[in-house]
């Protein structure tokens, strides 16, 4: 059995497997940190994350670390000799679970969506309707969670059709609750984004407005500023929809304005700080991608890979800006990084440098790459294409004659089944790796 301590990547990942110590590692695991502590206080639940990992994260980090004995659905079927006391305290909680006041059922799906077993969330807490969303702001903040949850997994199925379980929250949740705010921001960037409905988008852009408005004598100098630069960074997709440069520009201005601004008493808020920052600089870093403004996104780039040097994401995100300038050699060294940090994106990260070498005509060396981004993803078409291009100028014949065997299997296989169910990656700043969905609450 493949122990927790031998590699990097589980060791710092070590939470997702059985809710063991923090060791550092990518400011997502702290989330789980966080959410542990808010389990075990009897304190309101102050603080939540903004990024939320699918399971398909969670699935990649256990194949690509071997560890397949933490594979579970539900965290009471781990095996007992897996378990810390951490864990048990969790599988405690589950087993009353209906027995818990609505407030530490929060606490305890909240860690579950960190730990990324979203389908679990939705077999414990049932959809509401809109009286029960309306009666109480604890069962309000579970619908959003429930809602959540459901989204992330039609993200990573590729498939995101409705959106009405988070309407029913802005609608009906308890005015001047965070929950109400949240849902209704989480509608202005799904429309936006996802649907390009800019009636709809503008809709919910008036009603968190709204929100923000009546929450401002409810909350702390932190929350209002963090709120108030969550709201520009979602807001800012609807001039984006109508091609307003100099909006976009403003509206990203003020978010940033305040992100920067937030005063931080403890170690909670500087870790929401941070992550705010991140997420703030990687949408900046698109927005100057669109504004065709290459070595301004290279420089913000840069600056996320120095503030989270382990999280392989912002790698990835500065590789391809790097190809775009024309760097080949350095987008290779940063996607050679992303690969020894483990998922999100390893698959993406093997066939992104094969495509480096390829051009800089180190073909053994792209070759490699993509095989190895077919060891992670057997089902990755496009790495199967290009080694089937590549082969025959390697002169294996027996690489030419599977690849070509492998991808005709595929090609029938994808005709089968019209379109691959599974996603890779979701993120606010990304739609071609999805890993991470992005939610505007805290």
């Amino acid at each position: 059995m493949i122990l927790l301590n031998s590699s990097p990547i589980a060791w710092l990942n070590r939470p997702y497997f059985d809710l063991g110590p923090f060791n550092g590692g990518c400011r997502h695991v702290y989330g789980i940190e966080l959410n542990y502590r808010n389990l075990i206080s009897d304190a309101p639940v102050a603080y939540k994350m903004q990024v939320n990992h699918s399971p398909y994260f969670r699935e990649s980090l256990l194949k690509e670390t071997g560890m397949v004995q933490y594979r579970v659905n539900n965290p009471l079927q781990l095996a007992n000799e897996l378990r810390t006391e951490r864990w048990n305290k969790l599988c405690d909680y589950l087993t009353h679970y209906q027995e818990l006041q609505p407030a530490t059922k929060l606490r305890v799906m909240n860690l579950l969506r960190s730990l990324c077993l979203h389908q679990t969330v939705l077999e414990y807490v049932p959809e509401m309707s809109d009286s029960e969303v309306a009666s109480d702001p604890a069962l309000a903040a579970l619908a959003w969670c429930r809602a959540i949850s459901n989204l992330i997994l039609s993200y990573d199925y590729g498939k995101l059709n409705n959106l009405n379980e988070i309407e029913i929250i802005a609608t009906n949740a308890p005015s001047s609750s965070q929950v109400r705010f949240s849902a209704a921001i989480q509608l202005v960037v799904e429309y936006a984004k996802t649907f390009k409905d800019v009636a709809s988008a503008e809709l919910w852009c008036s009603v968190a407005t709204k929100e923000i408005q009546d929450l401002r004598p409810l909350l702390n100098d932190f929350d209002y500023k963090l709120l108030m630069s969550i709201y520009y960074r979602a807001t800012s997709f609807v001039p984006l929809l109508h091609g307003d440069q100099e909006k976009v520009i403003q509206e990203m201005d003020l978010c940033e304005f305040y992100g920067e601004s937030l005063t931080c008493e403890n170690e909670e808020q500087q870790i929401l700080a941070n992550e705010n920052r991140n997420i703030l600089t990687e949408s900046r870093t698109k927005e100057a991608l669109w504004l065709g403004e290459l070595d301004l996104a290279e420089e913000r780039s840069r600056r996320l890979v120095e503030w989270e040097p382990l999280d392989p994401r912002y790698r990835l995100e500065l590789g391809e800006i790097l190809i775009k300038l024309g760097k080949i050699e350095e987008a290779t060294k940063e996607y050679g990084s992303a690969t020894r940090l483990g998922p999100p994106g390893s698959e993406i990260a093997w066939f992104m440098m094969g495509q480096c070498y390829q051009a800089l005509g180190e073909l053994e060396m792209a070759c490699d790459c993509y095989l190895a981004s077919l060891k992670i993803d057997p089902e990755a078409i496009s790495a199967l294409e290009k080694l089937v291009n590549l082969a025959p100028s390697l002169g294996n014949s027996a690489l030419v004659n599977w690849s070509k065997r492998r991808l005709i299997e595929l090609q029938e296989q994808k005709q089968r089944m019209f379109a691959k169910p599974k996603r890779s990656y979701i993120s606010e700043a990304s739609s071609e790796l999805k890993t991470t969905a992005e939610t505007m609450t805290i």
